[in-house]
């Protein structure tokens, strides 16, 4: 019996330690007319898809969420969000962020060394010359 209470015991601790390391949200922003979405993050997998809803919807995962600042604010021109690292403790953290937004908003993102991915979404883009390696893909794994 003792033999099982601890088992039980290390079971609870390896689940509050999973549950202290990822932390999930989702933020949902009801629109009317067409708006801008615009996002600021840095070192974070994007993941932008288009819908038919009148809403946008973000789910933001983080690892050590201890590590991240995100804000978020919306007016009648659109949905901001701005997610940044913190200093030290951020280094050892992660984001996904997985948005949607409706077919007809005009979308920003404004990413450092960050990976994006785009999913039913057309148009010309332009990326400004950097030192890193750029990527681009279809999608297609």
């Amino acid at each position: 019996m003792q033999r099982l209470n601890t088992l039980w015991q290390l079971v609870n601790v390896a689940t509050t330690i999973k549950d202290l390391a990822q932390h999930k949200r989702t933020y949902q922003f009801v629109v009317n007319d067409p708006i801008t979405f615009y996002l600021q993050t840095h070192e974070a997998d994007v993941h932008l898809s288009r819908w038919e809803k009148r809403q946008v919807e973000m789910t933001v995962t983080l690892q050590a969420s201890f590590g991240w600042r995100v804000a978020t604010d919306q007016d009648e021109a659109g949905v901001y969000v701005a997610a940044k690292r913190r200093a030290v403790v951020g280094r050892v953290s992660g984001a996904l962020f997985e948005i949607f937004v409706p077919y007809d908003t005009y979308i920003i993102v404004r990413l450092q060394n960050c990976n994006l991915k785009l999913n039913g979404i057309g148009g010309e883009f332009h990326f400004n010359p950097a030192d890193e390696r750029l990527l681009l893909s279809d999608g297609k794994e």
